[in-house]
């Protein structure tokens, strides 16, 4: 039977789960994708999608779906939960998804023996779409921060600014609205410019997320860009010398990291004006140096791009005269047409928007609306059915792995990258041992340079779990015939022991234990590691009570015994189903029915009391006929042995017994609960009487003794 008893557990248990650490609620993440990141889509309209993250407790596999951010943004074809990984471990997940053209929310969530632990983790907005890098110079970087912002919630831009001109590889990038609060178009765009304007005509047309990487530099001519590709120090026409590799820098290190890992689908190339003015750029020299630049970036990358080039060379010359270059205009068109060309036709800018404040930008909500429409004009339906985009690549998967004495992890990375280079630190090498909490990932590189973040594995707390506090902890008891439970308060695998033993008895946070003995847990968080044996606590089985046996012991009244002695027992009782209040050996029958009762005792073992409880007795069925409210028996009587009982309590009763000539033989007063036993010894043969008083009764019973 259970057993009753109270206990400190609770309060201990409920202090430790208010010390566990507020971020084991998010018990699943997802590392990449990361918000608003839009991935770019392929010839087919779709992406596949390489999505990671982290767990903190033990899970069997992990699902995902994708649902439209809002409606008529996606297609519902990803919606419907599927398998994302089986039998993940480490504390690490991976997988692909194979998502069409939209804007979604993505979520995960983890499965434990079929049922899903704690709540999904959420990205939600994330897409598969449009991904362009610009360059070029001002006009293609923007100069006017008050342009207006793109008004679709799908227009997206990488939040970095890379004005220091660092040859380092970006940091992870932070996605953002193209909105009002733009400042940076990374790396070095200026606002929102036309790009704002172009995103909500491309997203209205296509209804797939746009992102815009921006490298344009102003000032700069076709020299520039191609001698720093070469690794040549550059300065422009008013004598600016240009940092180290820059501004080719900013364009290869886009092309290396972000449309690696993102995919792209062209360059937006918007330059020419310096060329035109002050330089006066031959044909020859801007068609020979572009065709450098495309070729050069093509060898940094290791593939093919398409670059859209604009028809551009307006610019107010010292007069204040907006001219052209046909020179430059005809060197652009020729790279475009060019044999085995990886460039596109875009837009013929000079002819637009002719009045120009300054003679040469497209400044003003008027202008840059002109020059988005004019690149929406150009991004059409048979270039995006026509230009093939670069690819993007994998997430490198990572695999972790507890290190000996259970106190570091082993990180490891797959074969076949050129390098690999492990954040924080540098590390190199394609594994990494760590012993401390901390955020881990690595940068890998590919033979020709370009740049993949791999999956990141984030060590929330000490690698060798906590040594696990069983709750019930010390030396406790149990009845023979049920089970103790022993628990843990905590998210980790936990396998139980005998003390000195190493077969694992259970595993779980609970042990429901039926035999005596002393036992031990230990932990094992997601990264395989194991924690130090928890102190003992140990079992003692109280054994097995008799069932009673029930008799009358009186008119009123019935007795309850058992065969063994010394248990200091009390007794529960019922009739029929109604349970009684007496916990008496003896109890009062004064309503008929069948009447049990079961034995119970209670142990105590430091500060733990627990009660057992035999099996209920067989019924004794009593029918109440007694005519008579105060009974004495046996009547004719023995002369040791005579008893009276009430059908009602009498309080403060005075019993005396009188011979037949009205002698008083005993006197003696106490309460009539139960059957009491007269105090005479000895009595001769014959008749007696009794009288039985108190404030309420007075009443005499004649009675035979033989």
């Amino acid at each position: 039977m259970l057993d009753k008893f109270f206990t400190p557990y609770f309060l201990r248990a409920w202090l430790f789960l208010t010390l566990i650490p507020l971020g084991l609620s998010a018990q699943i993440k997802i590392t990449s994708p990361v918000e608003r990141a839009v991935y770019q889509r392929e010839m087919n309209g779709q992406a596949t999608v390489s999505v990671t993250g982290n767990y903190t407790v033990p899970i069997d596999k992990v699902e995902i779906h994708a649902v439209p951010a809002a409606p008529g943004q996606a297609v519902e074809a990803s919606s419907a939960w599927t398998l994302l990984q089986d039998k993940p471990t480490g504390g690490v997940f991976s997988g692909t998804i194979r998502l069409l053209g939209g804007w979604y929310t993505m979520e995960v969530r983890g499965i434990k023996d079929g049922k899903v632990v704690g709540s999904p983790f959420t990205i939600s907005r994330m897409g598969v779409g449009e991904v362009f890098i610009i360059s070029g110079q001002s006009n293609a970087q923007g100069i006017d921060y008050t342009s207006p912002p793109a008004t679709d919630d799908r227009v997206n831009y990488i939040d970095q600014d890379n004005s220091v001109n660092a040859l380092t590889n970006p940091p992870y990038p932070i996605f953002k609205k193209v909105d009002s609060n733009i400042v940076t178009m990374g790396p070095r765009g200026k606002g929102a410019w036309c790009w704002g304007i172009l995103g909500d005509l491309l997203t209205k047309k296509l209804n797939v997320p746009v992102l815009f990487i921006n490298t344009a530099w102003e000032g700069t001519a076709i020299r520039n860009w191609q001698e720093s590709s070469q690794g040549i120090k550059t300065q422009n026409s008013f004598g600016f010398i240009y940092p180290d590799q820059m501004p080719y820098g900013n364009l290869r290190i886009s092309m290396q990291n972000y449309a690696k890992e993102f995919g792209v689908r062209a360059i937006l190339w918007m330059q020419g004006e310096t060329d035109t003015y002050p330089l006066a750029t031959t044909y020859d020299d801007y068609r020979t140096r572009l065709q450098a630049l495309i070729d050069r970036l093509g060898a940094d990358i290791g593939g093919r791009v398409t670059w859209v080039i604009a028809r551009t060379s307006r610019i107010a010359n010292d007069k204040g005269e907006s001219v052209v270059s046909p020179a430059v205009i005809g060197a652009q068109n020729a790279v475009i047409n060019g044999l085995f060309s990886s460039a596109y036709a875009g837009p013929e800018t000079d002819p637009l928007f002719t009045q120009r404040a300054d003679g040469t930008h497209f400044a003003g909500t008027n202008g840059v609306t002109i020059l988005g429409n004019a690149w929406n004009d150009v991004l059409s339906d048979n270039f995006f059915a026509t230009v093939s985009p670069l690819a993007l690549a994998p997430v490198p998967a990572l695999t972790s792995v507890c290190g000996p004495n259970n106190t570091s992890l082993i990180l490891s990375l797959p074969e076949g990258y050129s390098s690999y280079s492990w954040l924080p630190g540098g590390s190199t090498g394609r594994t990494l041992t760590v012993t401390n909490p901390g955020e881990y990932s690595a940068l890998v590189k590919d033979a020709s340079g370009n740049i993949v973040h791999s999956q990141k594995l984030v060590v929330a707390s000490s690698i060798k779990p906590v040594t696990p506090i069983i709750l019930q902890s010390g030396s406790q008891q149990a009845c023979a015939d049920s089970a103790f439970t022993f628990s843990v308060a905590g998210n980790d695998a936990y396998s139980w022991y005998k003390q000195g033993s190493t077969t694992v008895l259970t595993t779980g946070s609970k042990y429901a234990v039926s035999e005596a003995g002393s036992f031990i847990v230990k932990s094992q968080n997601v990264f395989g590691c194991v924690s130090d044996n928890s102190a003992v606590a140990s079992l003692v089985i109280r054994p097995a009570l008799p069932k009673p046996a029930i008799s009358k012991s009186g008119p009123f009244t019935i007795m309850a015994s058992v065969s063994q002695a010394g248990l200091n027992e009390q007794y529960d009782w019922k009739r029929g189903e109604k349970i009684l209040l007496s916990h008496s050996n003896i109890i009062k029958t004064d309503t008929s029915g069948k009447y049990a009762a079961r034995a119970k005792v209670a142990y105590t073992l430091g500060s733990n009391t627990l009660t057992c409880y035999s099996a209920f007795s067989d019924s004794e069925e009593i029918i109440t006929n007694e005519k008579n409210d105060v009974v004495i028996f046996p009547n004719p009587g023995l002369v040791d042995e005579l008893y009276i009982e009430s059908r009602d309590n009498m309080k403060n009763a005075e019993i005396t017994v009188y011979d037949i000539s009205g002698r008083v033989i005993v006197t003696q007063k106490q309460d009539l609960t139960s059957r009491v036993k007269i105090q005479v010894k000895n009595l001769s043969t014959g008749k007696y009487i009794i009288r039985v008083k108190n404030d309420e009764v007075d009443l005499k019973k004649q009675i035979m003794i033989k």
